[in-house]
């Protein structure tokens, strides 16, 4: 979802040296965040972190299903925020808080959590642990208000959006054996997924993925320093280093 983590859930990992990312997804029908309409959507997120602590999330959606009845075919727009409250150190994880202001007329993706991660060096490979716990409530705004605050609070199960993205526990784990690549896994308090990763590069993720072994999808994210230094001092800061 445009966010550091895994597949469908978040990690408290942050991106300190590249703030700035954007990126794709393809969700398939069946495993639609959409509530009961099961469209293939497709995912465009953007992620910029402001301050050591503070970062913002844009995600739009695009259902291709959707274009024919309003020529876009974009659904949801979310903005959501993420706080780092601890940092990781040696003996302890780092803690994230996630938070989508309420005010929007369909939250499908609306997510408030709080999230421990915790990475671990071993003699074949990196291992990251993850698990959080999502709220079970969502803002709604009241249908036919005009006013930006005049909304309620309502379980997501029994919305009338039945929503269920990130609602309860959730689990991630991350092994990477190689500096290129590695393996994910995930209970994203529905069902169990599992996928894989490359990064040909340092500032490109490409990754795919299944959904419970049977529907699969893939996203793209890249990630950007803001740190543009003159080509001469980039030289001089890769031969020092």
């Amino acid at each position: 979802m445009g966010k550091p983590g895994y597949i469908n859930t978040p990690s408290a990992e942050w991106m300190e040296q590249k703030p700035v990312g954007f990126s794709f997804a393809h969700l398939p029908g069946a495993y639609s965040m959409f509530g009961n309409e099961l469209t293939t959507v497709n995912f465009y997120n953007a992620r910029a972190a402001f301050t050591s602590f503070f970062e913002v999330n844009l995600s739009v959606a695009h259902r291709p299903a959707r274009a024919e009845i309003n020529r876009l075919g974009v659904g949801d727009r979310q903005l959501d925020f993420r706080f780092r409250i601890l940092k990781e150190k040696k003996y302890t994880p780092s803690i994230v808080l996630g938070w989508t202001p309420p005010g929007s007329a369909a939250p499908y993706l609306a997510h408030d959590y709080l999230v421990l991660t915790k990475n671990f060096e071993t003699s074949i490979g990196k291992l990251q642990i993850s698990s959080g716990y999502g709220s079970p409530y969502v803002f709604i705004k009241k249908p036919n208000s005009e006013s930006f605050l005049d909304f309620e609070v309502q379980r997501k199960s029994d919305s009338r959006l039945k929503a269920n993205y990130l609602t309860g526990f959730f689990a991630g784990l991350k092994y990477q054996p190689v500096t290129w690549g590695g393996l994910l896994a995930e209970y994203d308090s529905n069902t169990i997924n599992a996928g894989a990763y490359i990064q040909p590069w340092e500032w490109l993720n490409l990754q795919g993925h299944t959904y419970e072994g049977r529907e699969f999808a893939f996203s793209a994210a890249v990630n950007f320093s803001l740190d543009f230094l003159p080509k001469t001092l980039r030289s001089y800061e890769k031969v020092r280093d």
